[in-house]
């Protein structure tokens, strides 16, 4: 009778012991995990979320472990956008080996009239260096500029990489990121005119409409963390078509004059010189 109960114990610990490690597992891995996370962040000196999204990433896509890995050798900047941008993920793995590189002379196929969406993580530019980084982190000024000129002119070889040289030649780059200068006196150099618009609505939807592209620069909100620039190119729906140099999802969804007007910090609108 006694060893018979010493079994059914026996089995019954059995049965036990892996309830109790996964729910050891289960309890401790997640503290054990965040703690890791925030030595990480500490040592690499990176934002605590931006390795907390980048570490949930991985588990979608296991090469993101490579950039973990390597965190200390990248750009706070660049890993920030890529924690809120996974589109960024090819970019960010080529960054440490082609830094420094740009590959093309021209943006391919342009249509006159239609603003092609450029991004500054392109590969084919973006690892261009701009002022104190890459075209991808530093660079949305000089891809919208970019875009504007493709649409009004139809020229397609002139890259966000030579806006970029000319702007820094030119001194339009400074400590902060891209004079608005480069706006409405750097663009003279591309036979456009760009001019200071108020921020209304009506005065928005009639460029708009005359085709004439607006660049707005944008406070912190849904385009930004810190400061963007980007491209309104057409009115569908009553709402705005946003060409987002640093997002392909952005830049497929339309938005209303009241949902990104009190973002905007100040807005130009071109035409071509007549």
């Amino acid at each position: 009778m006694k060893k018979r109960k010493l079994k059914i114990k026996n089995i019954i610990l059995l049965l036990l012991i892996p309830i109790i490690i996964i729910f050891l597992f289960n309890t401790i891995y997640p503290k054990l995990s965040l703690l890791n996370n925030l030595i990480i962040s500490q040592k690499a000196n990176i934002d605590y979320d931006t390795l907390t999204s980048l570490t949930e990433m991985s588990k979608e896509d296991s090469r993101i472990n490579k950039i973990i890995k390597n965190i200390d050798a990248y750009p706070s900047e660049l890993l920030e956008m890529l924690s809120r941008n996974p589109d960024m993920t090819d970019y960010a793995l080529d960054y440490l080996n082609k830094k420094g590189e740009v590959t093309s002379d021209n943006i391919g196929e342009v249509i006159k009239g239609k603003f092609p969406l450029l991004l500054q993580y392109d590969e084919r530019w973006g690892y261009g260096i701009y002022g104190d980084n890459v075209i991808a982190i530093n660079g949305c000024g000089p891809t919208v500029l970019t875009m504007v000129i493709a649409g009004l002119t139809g020229r397609n070889d002139i890259t966000p990489y030579d806006i970029a040289a000319f702007s820094e030649r030119e001194g339009y780059y400074q400590e902060e990121g891209t004079s608005w200068l480069l706006f409405t006196e750097g663009i003279k150099q591309y036979g456009i005119t760009g001019e200071n618009i108020p921020l209304s609505e009506s005065i928005i939807n009639e460029n708009l409409i005359q085709g004439h592209p607006i660049i707005c620069s944008m406070r912190k909100g849904t385009f930004t963390t810190t400061g963007h620039f980007i491209l309104l190119t057409g009115v569908k729906d009553g709402k705005y078509i946003v060409n987002d140099p640093n997002s392909r999802e952005r830049s497929n969804t339309l938005y209303s004059y009241d949902e990104i007007s009190y973002q905007i910090k100040n807005i130009w609108s071109f035409h071509l010189d007549t």
